[in-house]
């Protein structure tokens, strides 16, 4: 992904961005305390799948505890680093190895149009 390229290159630039949410991305945090991302499908090929295949309008996401964590940390206006330090303080050792943890993440997040990047500054 372009980010793990620029990462690799210089990652203090990287901690410098700022994810920002897709608007078009509607999500709820469940029972159990975890976001569910609600993806609608709804572009031209999407219909005709629906209506060929009966795939579904929507589909939900369940985010983990650490995703859940992290996707609620995501303001637009928290950094990378900003967010790298909310998730330390809250889970510790357990969010080891922590910034290729995120990193791997975000570009998950980026590749599935979930969320964009602002740069800061």
């Amino acid at each position: 992904s372009i980010l793990m390229k620029k990462t690799n290159k210089n990652s203090k630039n990287y901690l410098d961005f700022i994810p920002i949410i897709n608007p078009n991305i509607s999500w709820y945090i469940n029972e159990k305390n975890l976001v569910i991302l609600e993806i609608k499908r709804n572009n031209f090929f999407d219909k005709i799948a629906q209506k060929l295949f009966n795939t579904p309008h929507k589909s939900d996401i369940k985010l983990d505890t650490h995703g859940s964590f992290v996707w609620q940390c995501l303001n637009g206006n928290k950094s990378v680093y900003d967010i790298s330090k909310e998730v330390s303080n809250h889970f510790g050792k357990d969010a080891e190895p922590l910034l290729d943890r995120l990193v791997a993440f975000f570009n998950i997040l980026v590749d599935n149009k979930f969320i964009t990047f602002n740069k800061r500054g």
